[in-house]
């Protein structure tokens, strides 16, 4: 009998889904990407996710037999036992049982992953966390979530849900956030926060001479314009981002107080301004940190890279055997 050495991880994201076909090494034998199209409604991003799996089996000749499962990893509140997006606002799905849907296109075991989750995996197994018992994965980019290792064991909570790192509150009384809490850590460093501020404070009379000459309206400034223009060394964005380093240092800070971790790791859009954000951040940590807990944690950046969603999707079926999947 051959062994089922291979997995597939698919990253189903709001604008793209990534779908990949890797061995246990962490090695991509092949990958497909399209756009998702969730503006053309849920059928038309089921059917594209179908297609994705199926062109990736195609493409590899790796006969299905040997593959031991489907890893999904997306955004929202997954019900991985009935193998169910719960709500998932960035494709517009409540209760969209795409688990099951996979499983009877290919009859290969589905695993339905939070985003975030399945990123800790592929640091843990592959990359910045290998070797480690404890450590955390945060990603920043249009949300902040994170995916958490304790003792060797992935914490999911109640339903799946735990690790919503975006959504503890940093200010009592600060913005309003769309969870209907006020202040979290997502309306304060996000990359749709880091875009919301930059326009209220230019529109308010602070000025950017580097944006001005690259952006036509004020309206139009993204989270990566900013990245973009704090490297170039414009001060309006340097302190912007050092305000966001700030507050993503205090978030840290309360996880390593919470679970003592060894390593934390960043991943995301708006970690591409790195050389400025984790400075601040461990900066933060150390000022504001018990000190023997903070001293010896590790604050890194993703080495796996811009695949850690499908990597971590698919490796969760190389690292829990004994875990029933649909």
């Amino acid at each position: 009998m051959m062994e089922k050495g291979f997995a597939i991880g698919l990253d189903l994201g709001g604008t793209k889904i990534l779908t990949a076909l890797m061995d246990k090494s962490g090695d991509i034998i092949c990958k497909f990407e399209c756009e998702t199209l969730a503006d053309q409604g849920e059928k038309v991003v089921i059917e594209r996710v179908l297609s994705s799996i199926q062109q990736v089996l195609e493409t590899s000749k790796i006969n299905q037999s040997r593959v031991r499962g489907i890893g999904v990893a997306t955004a929202g509140v997954i019900d991985s036992k009935k193998g169910e997006i719960v709500v998932a606002n960035n494709l517009g799905w409540r209760n969209v049982p795409i688990g099951r849907l996979i499983y009877d296109r290919f009859g290969i075991p589905v695993n339905l992953s939070n985003d975030a989750n399945a990123a800790v995996i592929a640091e843990w197994i592959w990359g910045a966390g290998s070797g480690k018992q404890n450590l955390i994965y945060i990603t920043v980019s249009t949300g902040i979530g994170a995916g958490i290792i304790s003792n060797g064991h992935l914490i999911t909570g109640v339903d799946n849900s735990a690790g919503e790192f975006g959504h503890i509150s940093i200010e009592s009384n600060g913005h309003l956030c769309s969870c209907g809490n006020r202040g979290c850590l997502e309306t304060l460093a996000s990359g749709t926060a880091i875009a919301r501020i930059a326009r209220e404070r230019l529109i308010n009379g602070e000025t950017s001479e580097y944006l001005s000459s690259r952006v036509n309206d004020v309206l139009d400034i993204t989270a990566k314009e900013i990245g973009e223009a704090a490297k170039y060394g414009d001060p309006f964005s340097i302190k912007l981002l050092n305000e966001v380093g700030y507050y993503l240092g205090i978030g840290v800070t309360n996880l390593i107080h919470l679970f003592n971790t060894e390593v934390i790791i960043f991943g995301g859009g708006v970690m591409n301004a790195d050389e400025i954000l984790l400075p601040i951040i461990r900066k933060t940590v150390q000022e504001r940190g018990i000190r023997a807990m903070v001293e010896k944690v590790k604050i890194e950046k993703s080495t796996v890279g811009e695949e850690v969603g499908v990597k971590g999707a698919a490796g969760l079926f190389f690292i829990e055997r004994e875990k029933e999947y649909i």
